[in-house]
């Protein structure tokens, strides 16, 4: 009686791992003749079967089926997550080869869904559908780290993607991630860290802008973009501190001074300013930036100095204002001739400034250059 127990258990158990055995055999038949959405039946029925599901060639041939399915646009239409069932199959066969017997047929697989998947990222964001295109992007990428290699231009595209779908805390993972990879740096960090202050985080932008700088100190960008988050909410002496620091521990650093330059301009520290302007000068005296501002600071006092003489000015005047008002206009005009070797030196780093050739044009009718007025007034006309 107890053998035949035995025999009635055995028999009452195998028909389950038959069917599932049947199924897989069925899905292979059926993707071998191109019947792809029937295979996906039978491979999918298969995987629900406890001794199925623990085979690699269940889950390879489930990667492969999927994989078929979104080669083909019809049926990709009717499964729009084949790629994800075939990236998510395939890494399941991968973990179950534990002795890699099958590796160059995954590998197979995955390399022509990295292809499926970014070629179909590009149609949708053509088509502006920018939440699945970057999904796709990420497949693509994750498909080709699981080769052993990194698609630096799928996970950035994925960014742009999030970052049009206004998805913007996966547009900053991916950013940071193109960042860890040292792809498109240091942009990506500015696009994160910009992304971070458009939402009200600027606790957060500022972290991701000074972390950047650690492996990028000299990039202005990074710290003009770490200046205006300062300078919007007003914290001017939080700037000042911040850049005096930096520029302490790194005084061959024209920018920080510079920047320097430009918080002590705001604050209305004048002379700070200059000597801050002055020395990122001497470090590189064809610096265009501070050659600009430290021209147009000489050339704001002198236009406030006329504007001032000018307000002086009634039909009777005594000694003392007429004294006064001569002062200011010459000293307006000295203060001209200040800022003029500024921007002219400007102008030579980049010729074609606009604002520069006015302010030069300017300075120049007022100190009776004439020729060089008519000479900047013309190259301004075949610029506009």
């Amino acid at each position: 009686m107890l053998n035949l127990k035995s025999i009635v258990a055995v028999m009452a158990i195998l028909p389950l791992g038959l069917v599932a055995q049947k199924d897989v055999v069925s899905a292979y038949n059926a993707n071998k003749d191109g019947d792809y959405l029937k295979a996906a039946e039978f491979i999918d029925q298969a995987i629900l079967d406890s001794k199925a599901n623990v085979k690699e060639k269940t889950w390879r041939y489930r990667g492969n089926i999927y994989t078929n399915i979104a080669s083909d646009s019809v049926l990709y239409a009717q499964v729009p997550d084949a790629l994800e069932k075939a990236a998510m199959s395939l890494a399941k066969a991968e973990e179950l080869d534990v002795k890699s017997r099958y590796d160059d047929e995954r590998k197979a697989d995955i390399a022509r869904g990295a292809s499926i998947a970014g070629n179909a990222g590009i149609s949708y964001f053509n088509n502006g559908v920018y939440g699945r295109a970057g999904e796709l992007f990420v497949t693509s990428s994750k498909l080709t780290m699981a080769l052993g290699a990194v698609d630096t231009m799928a996970i950035f595209n994925s960014a742009l993607c999030f970052e049009k779908a206004a998805m913007y805390d996966r547009a900053v993972d991916q950013y940071m991630m193109c960042g860890g990879y040292g792809y498109q740096v240091p942009d990506v960090f500015l696009f994160a860290a910009n992304i971070q202050k458009m939402e009200g985080d600027t606790a957060k932008a500022l972290t991701t802008l000074q972390n950047a700088r650690q492996d990028f100190p000299r990039e202005q960008a990074l710290i003009i973009e770490e200046l205006n988050i300062y300078l919007v909410g007003g914290q001017f002496e939080l700037a000042k501190e911040n850049l005096m620091l930096a520029a302490e521990q790194d005084p061959t650093n024209e920018i920080l001074w510079f920047s320097l330059g430009s918080v002590y301009d705001n604050l209305g520290m004048t002379d700070e300013a200059v000597e801050a302007y002055a020395k990122s000068l001497e470090i590189k005296p064809d610096y265009f930036d501070a050659n600009y501002n430290l021209g147009a600071l000489y050339f704001n006092k002198a236009v406030q100095m006329v504007n001032e003489a000018n307000d002086m000015w009634k039909p009777r005047m005594s000694s003392d204002e007429s004294t006064k008002q001569k002062e200011l206009e010459e000293g307006g005009k000295a203060m001209f001739s200040t800022a003029l070797p500024y921007l002219e030196h400007a102008l030579e780093v980049e010729p074609d400034d606009r604002e520069t050739l006015r302010s030069l044009r300017d300075i120049y009718a007022r100190v009776g250059m004439d020729e060089k007025m008519l000479e900047v007034s013309t190259k301004l006309k075949t610029l506009e």
